[in-house]
C-alpha cells in the first residue's frame, strides 16, 4: 500500500473511532440528563474535544441521533440476520428472537435511550427516517418467521408486545424477570399458532 494511502486508511480510522466516541457519550449524556437537557458544549466536554471539533463531526444532537439510528441497526443485526435467512415459517427462530429482543428492550440504558429517541421522533422528521428503516427491517424479518397466514402487522405486534415487556421488566431482576419472559414466550408461541 502506499505511503498516501496508508496515511488516509490510519486518518479515516481515527476519525471514524473519534466520531463512534462522540456517539457513544452523546447517548450516555441523552441517558443520563435526556435528550434536551444535554447541550452540544455538554458532549464536547464530556469527550474531552473542543465544541467547535465536535461540529467538524456534527452539525448538532439531531445528527447525533442519526448516527445512533445506525448504531441501533448494528446492534439488531445479530437477532435479525437469523431470521432474514429462514425460508419459513420458524417457531424456534421467532422465540430464540423474542428471548434475545427482550433482554436487549429490558436494559435499562436501553430503556431510557429509546424514551429520549421516541419524543425526538416526534419532532424531527430526519430522525424518524432514520429510525424508521430500522423498524421496518425488524417487521420484515420477524413476518418472515410467521405462518403464511400472518403478515407484517402481527409482526408489528408481536415486536410492540416484546418492547412493551422489555420495558415493563426494567429495573426487575431473576426470576420475577424470568416469569415474564417464560409468560411472553408462551403468549407469543400460542398467539402465532392460533393462526
Amino acid at each position: 500500500m502506499p505511503e498516501k494511502d496508508l496515511k488516509h486508511s490510519v486518518r479515516s480510522e481515527k476519525l471514524a473511532e473519534r466520531r463512534a466516541h462522540i456517539v457513544e457519550t452523546a447517548a450516555a449524556l441523552f441517558i443520563e440528563k435526556g435528550f434536551h437537557q444535554t447541550g452540544m458544549r455538554d458532549i464536547a466536554g464530556r469527550a474531552g474535544i473542543s465544541l467547535g471539533n465536535l461540529y467538524n463531526h456534527f452539525k448538532g444532537k439531531g445528527d447525533i441521533i442519526v448516527a445512533i439510528a445506525d448504531v441501533e441497526a448494528e446492534e439488531l443485526e445479530p437477532l435479525l440476520r437469523p431470521l432474514e435467512a429462514a425460508c419459513k415459517a420458524d417457531p424456534d427462530l421467532l422465540a430464540d428472537f423474542v428471548e434475545r429482543y427482550f433482554q436487549l428492550t429490558s436494559s435499562p440504558a436501553y430503556a431510557a435511550l429509546s424514551a429520549e429517541i421516541i419524543a425526538e421522533l416526534f419532532r424531527n422528521p430526519v430522525v424518524a427516517v432514520s429510525f424508521e428503516a430500522s423498524r421496518m427491517r425488524l417487521i420484515a424479518a420477524v413476518s418472515s418467521c410467521l405462518p403464511d397466514a400472518l403478515g407484517e402487522a402481527e409482526a408489528e405486534l408481536v415486536i410492540s408486545l416484546v418492547e412493551s415487556a422489555g420495558l415493563n421488566a426494567v429495573g426487575k431482576k431473576g426470576p420475577e424477570k424470568d416469569i415474564m419472559l417464560q409468560a411472553l414466550l408462551g403468549f407469543v408461541e400460542r398467539a402465532v399458532k392460533v393462526a
